[in-house]
C-alpha cells in the first residue's frame, strides 16, 4: 500500500510544479509616459540690469539727441549736483529688494542730451505667446524735488509688442516704432503732472489679436517729447518684478 500511495503523491507535486512553471509573466504597461510639460512662462526682477543681453534684451536709444546712459540699473542715489552743496535724494529703491534698494531697471532724463526727444527702448527676449496671456509688472515715477522745477518734468511709458517677426527692430528715429506697431499700454500719454503713478503700481496686460503661437517681442518705450535735462519734461521711471505669463 505504500508503493501506491507515494507514486501519485510524486506525480502530483510534478504537475503542480508544471502549472505554475507554465503561468504568464504579467501584462507590462507599454503606454509611454506623457511628455512634460513646458511652460512659456519667465520673470524678471532686474537684478542685474548687466546681464540683461545675455539673456536676449535689447536696448535701443532712439532719443533724438542721445546723452550717456539708457536703461539702467535702478537709479536711487544721493547728490548735491544742483542745490549747492545740500544732499538729496534721486530716485527711490525697488519695489522688491532681493539684493538690494537698486533692484530694479530705470530710466530718465540723462539718456537724452540738452532738450530732446526721447524714445528709449528695453524690449524683450523672444518669447511663445498667445491670446489670453498676460504681461505683468510694476512701475512708479518721481519728480526730482531738489533740483528747479523747470528742470524736471512729467513721464511717459509705453508698451508695444511685435507679433509678427519676433525682431528687435524699433525703426531709426524717436517718432518710429518699427516691427513693434502693437500699442498694449500707454501710462500718461498726455505727459500731465499726474499721470505717471509716484508709488509703485502693478498693470497687467492681457493680449489679444493674436492669430495661433508666435514668437513674438513685447518692449518698454520711454516715450518723452521736450525732455532731456534741459527739457520741461521728463525725470526718471523705473520698472520691477515683471511676469510673462503663459496660460
Amino acid at each position: 500500500m505504500k508503493n501506491k500511495l507515494y507514486v501519485p503523491v510524486i506525480l502530483l507535486a510534478f504537475i503542480t510544479v508544471a502549472i505554475v512553471a507554465c503561468e504568464k509573466d504579467p501584462k507590462q504597461n507599454t503606454t509611454p509616459a506623457p511628455p512634460a510639460v513646458v511652460s512659456n512662462s519667465w520673470k524678471e526682477g532686474f537684478e542685474d540690469a548687466g546681464a540683461l543681453g545675455g539673456k536676449g534684451w535689447v536696448i535701443v536709444n532712439n532719443t533724438d539727441k542721445i546723452g550717456q546712459e539708457a536703461w539702467r540699473q535702478g537709479r536711487f542715489e544721493s547728490t548735491n549736483k544742483y542745490t549747492f552743496g545740500s544732499d538729496y535724494v534721486v530716485g527711490f529703491p525697488a519695489y522688491v529688494g532681493k539684493k538690494g534698494p537698486h533692484d530694479f531697471i530705470s530710466v530718465d532724463m540723462y539718456a537724452g542730451a540738452a532738450t530732446s526727444n526721447m524714445s528709449v527702448w528695453l524690449i524683450s527676449p523672444r518669447t511663445k505667446m498667445k491670446n489670453g496671456d498676460q504681461i505683468i509688472f510694476y512701475t512708479r515715477h518721481h519728480i526730482d524735488d531738489g533740483s528747479f522745477s523747470s528742470k524736471d518734468g512729467n513721464d511717459r511709458l509705453q508698451v508695444r509688442a511685435n507679433f509678427t517677426t519676433g525682431s528687435a527692430l524699433v525703426g531709426k528715429i524717436w517718432t518710429e516704432t518699427g516691427d513693434f506697431g502693437n500699442l498694449l499700454l500707454d501710462i500718461n500719454p498726455g505727459l500731465t503732472l499726474t499721470g505717471y503713478p509716484e508709488i509703485w503700481t502693478r498693470f497687467t496686460i492681457t493680449l489679444a489679436g493674436i492669430t495661433g503661437l508666435v514668437d513674438g517681442r513685447f518692449a518698454f518705450r520711454y516715450f518723452v517729447a521736450g525732455g532731456g535735462p534741459d527739457g520741461n519734461n521728463a525725470s526718471l521711471v523705473g520698472v520691477d518684478e515683471l511676469e510673462f505669463k503663459s496660460n
